[in-house]
């Protein structure tokens, strides 16, 4: 439900992006088939995974933690033609900083948080088109009565 949530925001919020973020659970095998979208720039949003904040608290009947749900952003940035992927980096970097903009801080009605960053870092030059992944966490809470 989160990456649906992300996905929208992203294809509204994010000018460059308006009809090119997908959902996606894997990379590598698009990368590998060379099936990367021929939008340029295109975004796909994956879930990363869960990291643990602390180690919980079983006191008052209850259990509580608190979790990071992690998720992906991965630009596409086309570079036909270049093979360092220079010509791409005003690209990448100003939609970067859209995206950024447009998810910190933000998060879906039924969150108990927002989204922060957690990294970003440059992927690859590979298949023809710069690679730039982003990744942002959603607070939120375990609650169990054990």
């Amino acid at each position: 439900m989160l990456v649906a949530d992300l996905v929208a925001h992203l294809g509204t919020a994010v000018d460059p992006l308006k009809g090119r973020v997908e959902a996606a659970a894997e990379m590598s095998e698009l990368i590998r088939r060379k099936a990367l979208p021929q939008a340029s720039p295109f975004a796909f949003v994956l879930p990363l995974g869960l990291h643990a904040r602390s180690e919980g608290d079983a006191s008052t009947g209850a259990f509580t933690q608190m979790v990071d749900e992690v998720f992906g952003v991965v630009l596409f940035v086309r570079a036909s033609g270049d093979i360092t992927g220079g010509k791409a980096m005003p690209t990448i970097d100003a939609t970067v900083w859209a995206i950024i903009d447009a998810v910190c801080g933000w998060g879906p009605d039924e969150a108990i948080g927002v989204f922060h960053l957690r990294r970003g870092q440059l992927l690859s030059v590979e298949a023809g088109a710069v690679i730039y992944q982003l990744d942002f966490a959603l607070q939120q809470q375990v609650r169990t009565f054990p």
